[in-house]
């Protein structure tokens, strides 16, 4: 996954995907697609187009298309169910609508919808890519005629998808005095705004995608230096880079496996930590897995 923005892979022809997950955390992220949440145990804090909400055990939440979010269980037994699909299945009745809000007001049977598209998908019996197709959008007619819906309208979030791809492709020489250019504010305001719309502070952010791009780094390339690694990533010291990088992975740069797999998952972060503490997020069961 890209912090920037997220290209989810379907597998086969089918454009829905689901899957369980327990303890989920991740870095403020979007994509194309749309992904609705059923909390199945716990309680789950979602931030969503610069709205923070929690949802407990038995409601869902819908993502529409391209609405920059992250989600934090609030204990690490929270089990969230994800039906993720297709903007496309749903994009003839919701083109020009949104939700008012995105955690929905009645029960909509999402977790026997979860079940039965897991079912189905896993199975693969004739014609299932467009029964699961056919499933998604009868159910989402349903949420959309009896949820209070308006006139879809640009956000201040919106904003922050191009600047997000521009840290993302020149993580090593941005700062905040960059961001902040590239939106045309003063730096203090942006810096709250970024908080306010992100829900994480944007030096947290910075080094998040600048030690990710290390960790790659590390992995690919034996020629090069922690001091050049250091300097490619932006970190203004050796002393820096291995803090931060520690600070992030649980390693540092040179004791790292070489088998390691940095996570997108973030816990506990807030504007008086600059450094956020990576939590393991399990992946339960999934549509990809083998019947």
């Amino acid at each position: 996954m890209q912090a920037k923005r997220e290209l989810w892979q379907y597998r086969d022809k089918a454009k829905v995907w689901v899957g369980k997950y327990k303890n989920s955390h991740n870095m403020p992220h979007w994509h194309y697609d749309c992904e609705l949440i059923y909390l199945e145990y716990g309680e789950l804090d979602i931030f969503c187009n610069g709205s923070a909400y929690r949802i407990s055990a038995g409601q869902s939440f819908f993502i529409d298309s391209e609405q920059v979010h992250y989600m934090h269980a609030r204990t690490p037994d929270t089990v969230a169910r994800l039906v993720i699909f297709n903007y496309d299945l749903i994009s003839t009745f919701t083109s020009s609508l949104s939700l008012v809000s995105p955690v929905l007001s009645a029960d909509y049977q999402i977790d026997e919808l979860y079940s039965s598209l897991l079912k189905k998908l896993k199975e693969k019996q004739p014609f299932y890519i467009h029964e699961t197709a056919l499933d998604v959008a009868v159910k989402f007619l349903q949420i959309f005629r009896n949820e209070p819906t308006e006139t879809k309208k640009e956000t201040k979030a919106d904003r922050f998808k191009a600047l997000l791809t521009k840290i993302d492709e020149q993580y090593e020489f941005f700062d905040i005095q960059s961001a902040a250019e590239f939106l045309n504010m003063n730096a203090t305001y942006f810096s709250r705004l970024f908080h306010s719309q992100m829900g994480i502070t944007f030096s947290q952010y910075l080094n998040y995608v600048r030690t990710k791009n290390a960790v790659a780094m590390l992995k690919e390339s034996d020629r090069l230096s922690m001091t050049e690694i250091a300097i490619k990533c932006g970190f203004s010291t050796i002393r820096n880079f291995n803090r931060i990088f520690k600070d992030y992975t649980g390693y540092t740069p040179r004791e790292m496996p070489r088998d390691y797999i940095m996570k997108e998952n973030v816990n506990d972060i807030s504007s008086a930590s600059q450094n956020p503490t990576l939590k393991e997020c399990e992946l339960l069961e999934s549509s990809d897995d083998q019947p």
